[in-house]
């Protein structure tokens, strides 16, 4: 059965008049671990949301880690202590989480905690992946501004994952979104400095974003900032700087901007362009791209690289 398609914005949100004003949100990743860069990184965000409102937040997997790194991720233990403290006053100004699932939060109960959580977390699909759009005072000749489609891509067995694929395929070529977005835990593809790129689901997958005109892919799991360079008409932004501990990204010619900074992701939608600005946990915005139609169609020889884990370089250094 497919994931039901339940947009969890309130009632409530009205968009301002003017009709050049963007539709708004954040995404964060890595968040969940209760640290002092988490909580600044959440007051960089509420000081962002007193200019730039917004209604949405994107979270990009380990929404909650565990006491120690192998064991406790996901546990509902945790919520309070790393999620509500810092994001329930956005909650209770109307602002909506939608989560994807990461490999820290699978460590108790495959995360079916926050998956059945619901009003904090907002994974709308019981296998974790699920799609929603912007509200329809948004829309554009009648078409949602944007759509969201999230993946969980710590997802298990052959068959649930051909299941994810052909759901994706299916959604993205039906969808008639301005824009449409997939998000998710693992980068499609990366710079050195932690993890290797998710390639087999980059093959699952790569087809159906090509096709179907998918141009913005956000992922997590690295702990720092990268914006690549698009690659066959898609743009990937890794923002894995949310609050755990830091890893040192290496500059790359497949990525426009490489960074070690927590931070969050500022997102304004236009019909015809998107424009992405990268705030730390000071409040200093340290990159700002402007995203267009012919900014897509622009390639870059030899991407994207087959990046490995290598020891040494991908060690992972705590920075509070």
């Amino acid at each position: 059965m497919s994931p039901r398609c339940l947009p969890l914005f309130p009632l409530f949100f009205l968009p301002l008049l003017n009709a050049q004003q963007p539709f708004r949100f954040v995404a964060i990743g890595d968040t969940g671990s209760g640290s002092p860069p988490q909580q600044r990184v959440a007051g960089q965000m509420w000081n962002w949301m007193q200019q730039h409102p917004f209604k949405l937040v994107v979270m990009l997997g380990d929404n909650i880690y565990g006491n120690h790194e192998i064991t406790g991720g996901g546990d509902p233990r945790y919520f309070h202590d790393k999620f509500d403290l810092q994001y329930l006053r956005f909650e209770q100004k109307g602002v909506v989480f939608h989560a994807t699932i990461g490999n820290h939060d699978t460590q108790t109960r495959h995360a079916q905690a926050e998956i059945d959580d619901v009003a904090r977390f907002g994974i709308l699909g019981p296998d974790g992946y699920y799609k929603f759009s912007s509200p329809p005072e948004f829309d554009v000749h009648g078409r949602p501004l944007i759509e969201f489609f999230c993946l969980n891509s710590e997802l298990h067995g052959a068959q649930r994952q051909k299941d994810q694929a052909d759901w994706l395929a299916r959604e993205t070529a039906a969808s008639q979104a301005i824009w449409k977005v997939v998000f998710l835990h693992h980068p499609l593809y990366t710079v050195r400095g932690q993890h290797a790129p998710a390639v087999k689901l980059r093959e699952q997958i790569h087809q159906s974003l090509e096709k179907n005109h998918v141009q913005i892919v956000l992922a997590g799991h690295n702990h720092f900032y990268a914006r690549m360079k698009p690659v066959k008409g898609t743009l990937q932004i890794i923002s894995g700087g949310g609050g755990r501990h830091l890893a040192f990204p290496f500059s790359d010619n497949c990525a426009a901007i490489t960074a070690r900074r927590y931070h969050f992701t500022g997102v304004e939608v236009y019909p015809g362009k998107i424009v992405f600005s990268a705030i730390d946990q000071n409040g200093e915005m340290f990159d700002h791209a402007t995203v267009d139609g012919d900014y897509l169609k622009t390639e870059t020889a030899g991407c994207p690289k087959h990046v490995i884990s290598m020891p040494g370089l991908g060690r992972i250094i705590p920075s509070f």
